[in-house]
């Protein structure tokens, strides 16, 4: 079997590193604390890897010799299908990691004026038909300068993270609370968020495995609840619904 910590970062033909599979967790049987767990909220969504690059371009369109080294956005599913072209919200993702090759890993989310998940709108969008204004909820990162990171510890994984990338109202590193994972899930549920997701902090990422070393809680064990009466939160001054639901978690690093 091949070894889970590898991930090969030399170019394909097309000057691409190979494709990975998302790391998955496995489910919990309800809230708990833990001190070596870092706790994130998790809408669902579409997961979804994306792969900053270098790529040879032809500046001139002339099909002669190969141009200079471009950055490039490549945003796959975890089915492998690419996306890119389907969210023009985060074609400046490469600005937004200070210009430098990386592989991240999230969630592709639509959501409703109070930010929760709107899950008509997010498939009508990756069915390439009108809909509502996509975000990339961002939860890791995989590589970075040509370096594969996959077999260092999340929460270092996670700073680097916190460092590297500046958000945006459509690209959100989403912010974590160590320890506390019981008031991260009432807090959740007040606000209508279904999942809370809790990784070991020393866990490498273990890509294509399903792991103990992650466990997704059901906020609602029975489905989500009619919240349609709860008032939005959208009053946010930078326009994003979800941010400023985050700014109303219980979170250690919520950002500006």
């Amino acid at each position: 079997m091949a070894d889970q910590l590898s991930l090969r970062l030399e170019p394909d033909p097309a000057g691409w590193p190979a494709p990975l599979r998302p790391m998955l967790a496995q489910p919990a049987d309800g809230p708990f604390d833990d001190p070596d767990a870092l706790f994130e909220p998790w809408w669902g969504g579409e997961r979804a890897l994306a792969y900053v690059g270098r790529d040879r371009v032809d500046p001139a369109g002339s099909g002669g010799d190969r141009g200079p080294l471009a950055l490039e956005l490549r945003l796959i599913g975890a089915d492998g299908v690419l996306l890119t072209e389907l969210v023009p919200e985060i074609a400046d993702l490469p600005e937004r990691l200070g210009a430098r090759p990386a592989i991240l890993d999230g969630t592709l989310v639509a959501v409703d004026e109070a930010g929760r998940l709107d899950e008509p709108g997010l498939l009508a969008r990756l069915e390439g038909r009108p809909g509502p204004g996509l975000a990339y909820l961002v939860y890791d990162l995989l590589a970075l300068d040509g370096r594969s990171l996959v077999a260092e510890p999340l929460e270092r994984r996670r700073a680097r993270l916190a460092r590297l990338l500046s958000p945006s109202p459509a690209i959100v590193p989403v912010p974590m609370i160590a320890g506390e994972g019981r008031a991260l899930c009432a807090a959740a549920a007040d606000q209508g968020v279904g999942w809370v997701l809790a990784r070991d902090r020393r866990s490498p990422y273990l890509a294509g495995v399903q792991s103990r070393l992650w466990r997704l809680i059901a906020v609602y064990p029975d489905g989500l609840p009619n919240i349609a009466s709860q008032p939005p939160v959208h009053a946010d001054p930078a326009g994003s619904p979800i941010l400023a639901l985050i700014r109303r978690l219980p979170l250690d690093d919520p950002g500006p």
